[in-house]
């Protein structure tokens, strides 16, 4: 039933009207909870995200996370982004509109927290980081031939004390390298040394899912090396 309902106000254009209200009304609270409620029950279907992509809804997003200081807030804003970054149109407009950024700044301020709220909010934020890179013009654009600040600071994720960033990093590392010439210049610079490290740290705790994402990030750095 509520699949028929999302599909019906697909079709009658009502996202690019919540798209609009958001944009005027941003500073009216209750109006803008609102239109993020209805991003989040439409935003997980494939014919909803299309439409999205045709709207300033990145823009939007962004411009209203930028303001956001509380958890809750900033917590309801990722539960739309997070859906609408599958779509490879919508992450490299998320990537101009700026959320790269904020990401990196929250990553910044929560990681060497120990408040649950910090925690919630570093994950959230590398596990959309990841999620970005997975579209081919969005990982381009933010990698800038390894000159790009944000592979810079992802690179630093890898020999952190945090594990999530441990794994987010090396799954970035891993997005990064489908492509060959990204490949070339990340192992002409040391990466697979810094991955190898990585793997002989979780030798004693154990932690499979970083080695799983480590060795990921050596798979696919490997893979350029086969085809010469």
């Amino acid at each position: 039933m509520q699949d028929t309902l999302q599909s019906q106000l697909i079709s009658m254009d009502v996202i690019p009207t919540l798209v609009k209200l958001l944009g005027i009304h941003c500073q009216n609270a209750a109006l803008t909870e609102m239109c993020l409620v209805a991003f989040g029950n439409l935003a997980e279907l494939e014919s909803s995200k299309e439409q999205f992509a045709y709207t300033s809804i990145a823009e939007e997003l962004v411009k209203l996370f930028k303001k956001q200081i509380e958890h809750d807030k900033k917590e309801m804003i990722f539960e739309v982004l997070a859906p609408l970054a599958e779509n490879d149109i919508i992450k490299l407009q998320l990537v101009e509109a700026g959320l790269v950024e904020c990401l990196l700044e929250i990553v910044q301020k929560t990681v060497d927290s120990d408040k649950e709220d910090d925690i919630a909010e570093l994950k959230t934020a590398s596990d959309l980081m990841v999620l970005l890179l997975l579209g081919d013009e969005s990982m381009q654009k933010l990698f800038e031939g390894g000159k790009g600040s944000v592979f810079q600071r992802v690179l630093l994720w890898i020999p952190s004390n945090n594990h999530q960033l441990q794994l987010a990093g090396a799954l970035a590392i891993a997005n990064f390298a489908r492509n060959d010439g990204n490949c070339i210049h990340m192992v002409d610079n040391g990466i697979v040394q810094k991955l190898m490290d990585l793997l002989d740290r979780h030798v004693e705790d154990g932690n499979v899912t970083v080695q799983h994402a480590a060795l990921s990030a050596l798979r696919n750095l490997a893979i350029p090396a086969k085809r010469k």
